[in-house]
């Protein structure tokens, strides 16, 4: 017996108990980091898939015929950035580093639509409005053209939590181009934030 009233045996075993428990703390918390770790990982690699894939559009009109076109900003790590996702000859074309980019914006656009075209005499027709100009010389078969466009792209933040007037958090981007032509179709865009 020692002061505690403890006999040796008991005191050995109480020992053990807590060093069993302590092993036992420090596999579930080695397990559970390494889980996720695994987890950040397949959130890493779905990031850098969304970023090569088409992000779906989501189309809106505003004033009764501009169109405004939505989608999510894929934000992916600059590590996966540099090895997965960035044009490497492109950026070193424009001598930058992928350490300068903080985001990517991707886009195609289509302008087509019919025109009446109004002879200004025998082998030469146009047309003319606020997006566009053509002069067609029919007699030696050249077409001159310019065509304008005015675009507009907004990035907004998404609130994660909301309570009456007030907003926090962030759930995420979304992005927002706006086409004042007509004419103009966006085909596809895709917008990429780099984050440390």
């Amino acid at each position: 017996m020692n002061r505690t009233g403890m006999s040796r045996s008991e005191v050995i075993r109480s020992i053990l108990v807590v060093m069993g428990i302590f092993t036992m703390c420090i596999i579930v918390i080695i397990r559970g980091t390494m889980n996720e770790r695994a987890l950040k990982q397949q959130v890493r690699d779905l990031q850098v898939e969304l970023a090569h894939s088409l992000v779906p559009l989501q189309v809106d009109t505003i004033r009764d015929s501009i169109p405004v076109v939505t989608q999510r900003l894929v934000e992916v790590d600059r590590t996966d950035y540099k090895k997965q996702v960035a044009d490497a000859q492109l950026i070193k074309d424009l001598k930058l580093k992928v350490a300068q980019i903080e985001s990517e914006n991707a886009m195609l656009r289509e302008i087509a639509d019919s025109l009446q075209l109004v002879a200004i005499n025998d082998s030469l027709y146009a047309f003319h409005d606020h997006w566009a100009d053509f002069v067609v010389n029919s007699h030696s078969g050249w077409m001159d053209y310019a065509v304008r466009d005015s675009f507009v792209t907004y990035v907004s933040r998404i609130y994660k939590h909301r309570f009456l007037w007030w907003r926090w958090g962030t759930k995420g981007y979304d992005v927002k181009h706006v086409n004042f032509n007509p004419r103009a179709t966006v085909k596809y865009a895709r917008t990429i934030s780099v984050k440390d």
